[in-house]
């Protein structure tokens, strides 16, 4: 006979991927991939920027009825919340770690631009036109 374990509100190893879209898609701002407890792995959240602030979307599909059911998802409040938190704050570290990209590329058009401006364009001429191969 099998016995019902009563979840405990022990802590649990939770580490967390995130991958942030460069074009947020409707609420979705990024993708992300967890390991618990070293054991289970969870593909296919999403960051969410939701009414309340951002949070992790567990996967999910859509049933019969065409309704969203989650494919998996935390037992436990304490889960839940230990699973957003690193969730949201590997999306945190992935966006600082994006943005010195980010600013480098502005910088570089920014120069772009600069240089530009202190370089005239060069003038322009008229095309004389050939009328056919010369013999």
């Amino acid at each position: 006979m099998n016995k019902k374990q009563e979840p405990t509100a022990q802590a649990v190893n939770v580490e967390a991927r995130a991958y942030p879209l460069t074009e947020p898609k409707g609420n979705t701002l990024a993708y992300a991939s967890v390991t618990i407890g070293g054991m289970f792995a969870v593909n296919g959240i999403r960051v969410m920027n939701g009414e309340k602030g951002m949070f992790a979307a567990m996967p999910s599909t859509k049933d019969a009825k065409g309704e969203y059911r989650d494919i998996c998802f935390p037992v436990t409040k304490e889960l839940r919340a230990q699973l957003n938190q690193a969730v949201l704050g590997a999306y945190t570290e992935a966006l600082e770690k994006t943005e010195p990209e980010k600013a480098s590329v502005r910088d570089q058009i920014k120069e772009g631009a600069k240089t530009a401006k202190e370089k005239p364009a060069p003038a322009r001429t008229k095309a004389t036109k050939k009328s056919g191969p010369e013999l």
